[in-house]
Order: structure tokens, then sequence, then C-alpha cells
């Protein structure tokens, strides 16, 4: 059954409110950009490949089944989708707080550890992967309290505004806010339900780069687990 991408689109964002999901949610549970499944939802890109289906089908909740259903391809569901057999036995420790001088945290600061999905093993090396143990409402649209949050570390030139970092400020222990670096300035955005709780804060840029007040930005976040 052939399906147009406006109304693969339409019952994609359909679904995904159902799911009481937003799109910045949903794209990281999936492991695609936010931009991405937003041009999804609105017809501007071809509906995806299957890989990519089941990447949002993962994201939504869902069986893979279901959103294979709503792209067209309902019979002879290709094999070949990558699907292992062997739970990923990598694991890194989770700390319930990371502060300046501490890029991987302190050992006491360790609650436990979380098993991570090979791709990202992958794709950034474990050593490059931290997790923190999120405590707050700050960020509860796309990262509820509690979660494990995964941060990969990455350089500052490869972060896309909005993206969503780990990042000390003034010796405090880590945040994740959206960040958008501009010329002059850079910007920190809560993304919570509790708006007149949580406002953004930004920083002239001339400041931060000598040091006031002092923002190390840790990592990207890259996964979360709501239990661990």
């Amino acid at each position: 059954m052939k399906v147009s991408n406006q109304e693969f689109g339409y019952h994609l964002r359909e679904l995904r409110q159902q799911k009481g999901f937003s799109i910045s949610q949903t794209a990281l549970q999936a492991g695609v950009s936010q931009p991405y499944l937003s041009q999804v939802e609105n017809a501007r890109r071809s509906i995806p490949k299957p890989s990519t289906l089941e990447k949002i089908a993962h994201g939504l909740r869902v069986d893979k089944s279901v959103v294979f259903k709503m792209a067209g391809i309902v019979e002879n569901i290709p094999n070949e989708l990558p699907i292992s057999s062997i739970p990923s036995s990598v694991s890194i420790p989770i700390y319930g707080r990371i502060s300046a001088g501490y890029p991987e945290g302190a050992k006491e600061d360790i609650e436990g550890h979380v098993k991570i999905d090979d791709d990202l093993v992958e794709r950034y090396g474990k050593d490059n992967l931290i997790g923190l143990r999120v405590n707050g409402e700050s960020m509860n649209k796309v990262v509820p309290n509690g979660a494990a949050a995964i941060l990969a570390k990455i350089d500052k030139c490869d972060i896309t505004n909005g993206d969503i970092c780990g990042v000390i400020i003034d010796g405090e222990s880590a945040t994740l806010k959206h960040v958008y670096q501009y010329p002059d300035r850079i910007r920190f955005e809560p993304d919570s339900w509790l708006k007149e709780e949580f406002k953004p804060f930004e920083y002239n840029k001339e400041d931060v780069e000598n040091g006031q007040p002092p923002i190390q930005i840790i990592g990207k976040l890259v996964h979360m687990q709501a239990s661990f």
C-alpha cells in the first residue's frame, strides 16, 4: 500500500501526541535529531528507511510493526533489520553528582551502573560516555527526574544550538540544559512543564572566556533511561 509523506507524517504526529511525548523527547529516545523528526512529521522529508522507522518506534515505545504499518510496510518486514540477540555487556557508572575538577565524577558519587546500547559504544567509545542521575524537574519535558542521562564527551564546536548538554557552572554540580551559542553570548534553557519555576539564563561570551563564571560543558545528552 502506497503511503504519501503527508499521510505518514500526520499519523506519526498523531501517535506521538497520543503517547504524550514531546517531539524532543521522542527524538532523544529514538536516537534521531529533533529537526529531522519534525521534518518527517511535516512531510518535508521522505518516509524514513526501515532501520530509522525501527528507531522511531523505539522512541515512541511501540512495536516496530505499528510504525511500519503507518509507512505502508505491512507484509514482508525486512529480515535484515539489525536485531541483536546478545544483550549489551557494557555498563558505565551513574554519578549522582559531577562537579568541577571531576569530569568523570568522583568515586564516592557513584550511585550505580547502567548498561548502554552497543551502538552508543561504537559511535562514541566507552571512555567518552558518562552517566549522570537527573536530580530536578528543570528538563522534565525531555528527561524525567531520577532518570539516567548518558552524555557523550564532544568538542564544543560540535554542539548544535538546541542540543541538551551537561553543564557545570561556577563549580556547582552538573545540570542539564539546552545550549545555544551565539557570537556574543551563551544561553542555557530549561525544558520543563513548570515554566514559571525555571527560567533560561545566559552569559556574555567574553566573560565566559575569561572564566567569569567558569563554565564547563561535560557532554552532550545522547540517551536516557527512566530507570536503572
